[in-house]
């Protein structure tokens, strides 16, 4: 099926800066096509983490967090921040993702405040042994603070994996040296599960809610989206969300950005959109393209449709933070 990920002016715009600032950066042999190699490194910083970082170290004896940054083979420019935890069993857990290139790299940005915030709030408030839905990189970094379920925490989500176009040829690589964030076995149910959300996600509000609860079994359950999460699906399934990003520059109030956005919105015709802060700086706007993209379950759990947040029959909101929208799942009689 054709891709239906829309790349409007704004998406173009910022797809180009990066491409612009990477391609600059790169060895002309990235450029061919053909196997290249890994284009980055990762490396340990010397900076404190941050008290969010300890602080989410402190849900898991044992664990330490440190710093790490990503740069270029070639140049040593610095293409993202980030914060982990270091496990007792050697295992790594990222909690913490800044892009410095202006635009996703690899990733979607993670705010390691934001998620401080959930996880305290999840260890409060949240039932034992409960099932969560997430996305699978939350699911691992939750499982490992929290005493719920998460049936997506060993899926393969490398096909959320984006790259600028130069690093096209280095593709296998990257997805290589990716691998160190996720489980190392594979988990053909956890795959499943996976699908079964995208599937569940970009259904129309009602059958995706029957989805969400034939995959809990029946049972009562949560599912945890942030803002992010849209544009990741639409990398990941681009068959199935039309979906797009835009920085704008931070207003000296919310109501100048809002309006800002809001006036570039129509101006392009797309269905709905969601804004969050990207740093002191600019605002991130996602927009779903379609009215169909709009009256999916996604465009009706996170704040792409207002008018109707919160009140998709079955889902009960029982926290907010941020980008994070946290649901509860009614349980549905079986038999």
């Amino acid at each position: 099926m054709a891709r239906r990920l829309r790349l409007g002016t704004g998406l173009a715009i910022g797809l180009g800066a990066v491409m612009l600032v990477a391609g600059g950066l790169l060895a002309a042999s990235a450029f061919q096509a053909g196997n290249q190699p890994l284009p980055y490194s990762y490396a340990t910083t010397a900076d404190k983490p941050s008290d969010a970082a300890a602080a989410l170290a402190g849900n898991i004896e044992g664990a330490k967090a440190r710093t790490i940054e990503m740069k270029t083979l070639e140049t040593s420019k610095l293409l993202v921040a980030g914060e982990v935890l270091d496990l007792p069993d050697g295992k790594e857990i990222l909690v913490g993702w800044q892009s410095k290139v202006g635009e996703p790299l690899i990733r979607s940005d993670i705010s390691v405040k934001e998620e401080e915030a959930l996880v305290a709030a999840l260890k409060k408030h949240l039932p034992a042994k409960s099932t969560v839905f997430a996305m699978p990189a939350l699911s691992r970094r939750l499982a490992a603070m929290t005493t719920a379920e998460y049936p997506l925490a060993t899926a393969d989500d490398s096909a959320t994996i984006r790259l600028p176009a130069p690093w096209t040829g280095a593709r296998a690589a990257i997805l290589e040296a990716e691998r160190k964030w996720r489980p190392e076995a594979e988990d053909e149910t956890a795959d499943k599960a996976f699908a079964g959300l995208l599937d569940a996600l970009t259904a129309e509000d009602k059958y995706g809610i029957a989805h969400l609860q034939v995959m809990a079994g029946g049972a009562e359950s949560y599912i945890i989206l942030h803002v992010r999460d849209a544009f990741d699906i639409g990398v990941a399934a681009p068959d199935k969300l039309s979906v797009g990003l835009r920085d704008f520059p931070s207003a000296a109030d919310v109501h100048g950005a809002t309006k800002l956005v809001k006036g570039w919105i129509e101006k392009e015709g797309y269905a709905a959109y969601a804004v969050i802060p990207r740093d002191e700086n600019a605002v991130r706007a996602y927009y779903l393209a379609a009215d169909r993209d709009k009256s999916s379950l996604l465009g009706q759990l996170l704040p792409f449709n207002s008018a109707h947040l919160g009140l998709v029959p079955g889902a009960t909101l029982v926290f907010q933070n941020g980008g994070y929208w946290v649901y509860r799942i009614s349980a549905v009689r079986t038999g």
